[in-house]
């Protein structure tokens, strides 16, 4: 009962210094030219100091304190602001064990001399933590990097086993995927949105792998039932990627790319905003690399040719704002090639 009231009834200074000695934080007690005049017991057991190797010497000049600069930056800092706060200072054990802490320093007024007070807290366990999540994070991030390049890999794989039944096409697919990110970086587009373009350029003619090689390579004009057949191949694509975990909705911009603004594209006949930006992007880059390159039935345009087809379906069959952009893109090149990158 006797403790009890006096810790009710003491002056402040008793209840300060109460206070001081219980505190569960290291507390050190400094002058205004950063000698050390008191420190708690916590923060000697968290050391393994004693009082009387440390009073009367500079925070700076002792070995618990790694960084010898940061500790005269603290001191010179608090003396400045009035109040500073440290997690990357660590502190040593007598022992020579390092351990990570927190540095809480003030300066305030006593008797009208100027004094410093730093309480540290260990927060070995708490930056543990910390640095296991850092890695958790690191290897996750590896982890999906990994699977990116296998997904691509595996991307280019079925690009080129398409390509390889149509020889004609051979490369159409990758000139399309660059031909899209050339045209999305003009328009802005996110590195996300270029990431799906490229993908879904890659891929865009997944579905002819199901039209017969014959009608893939034929000569002449297609027939009616032929052409439905070529025209069924975005269906296919879609049905082929669409269970394909992608980070974008590569397969409905596949199954979009021959969609038009005004009604007149397959397979659904969508209009406008029914069709997604990416493949509206797909449609342009489409037209002008298949119209400057050779088919079966004809030999290559020109690139001019094919910027006067976009521009002549520009907001009606094609987006106006991705045909400008991609005008801008070929603007006085003779050839799709000629912007794209070398390999």
């Amino acid at each position: 009962m006797t403790q009890l009231k006096d810790s009710q009834t003491g002056s402040a200074e008793t209840r300060y210094q109460r206070l001081f000695e219980t505190a569960q934080d290291g507390i050190l007690i400094l002058n205004s030219s950063g000698k050390i005049f008191d420190a708690n017991p916590f923060f000697l057991a968290l050391t393994g100091f004693s009082l009387n190797e440390i009073a009367g010497k500079a925070l700076w000049e002792l070995g618990f304190i790694a960084d010898k600069q940061r500790a005269e930056q603290a001191f010179r800092d608090t003396l400045e602001k009035g109040f500073v706060r440290y997690e990357d200072l660590p502190l040593r054990h007598k022992g020579g064990n390092a351990l990570d802490v927190e540095f809480v320093c003030n300066s305030y007024l006593v008797a009208e001399e100027l004094v410093i007070q730093c309480n540290i807290r260990d927060i070995t366990e708490r930056v543990r933590v910390s640095r296991l999540l850092i890695e958790e994070q690191r290897l996750r991030d590896l982890a999906q990097t990994r699977l990116t390049a296998a997904l691509n890999a595996i991307i280019e794989a079925m690009s080129k086993t398409m390509e390889r039944r149509d020889p004609y096409t051979s490369g159409h697919q990758k000139r399309v995927a660059d031909i899209s990110v050339l045209i999305g970086t003009k328009m802005g587009f996110t590195h996300s949105q270029l990431q799906a373009l490229h993908i879904a350029g890659l891929v865009h003619d997944l579905g002819k792998i199901a039209v017969p090689s014959e009608i893939l390579t034929k000569p002449g004009a297609l027939t009616p039932i032929e052409r439905q057949l070529v025209e069924e191949h975005v269906a296919v694509g879609y049905e082929i990627l669409k269970d394909i975990p992608f980070d974008w909705p590569i397969a409905e911009m596949v199954r979009q790319h021959h969609e038009r603004l005004d009604g007149s594209g397959y397979p659904r006949g969508l209009h406008a905003q029914e069709i997604s930006l990416e493949a509206r992007v797909l449609s342009v880059a489409d037209i002008l690399e298949s119209m400057n390159s050779h088919r079966p039935y004809r030999a290559a345009l020109s690139l001019e040719t094919a910027r006067r087809e976009i521009a002549s379906l520009s907001g009606s069959a094609l987006d106006a704002e991705v045909v400008s952009a991609a005008l801008e893109v070929f603007a006085g090149l003779s050839d799709v090639s000629d912007a794209l990158p070398v390999k």
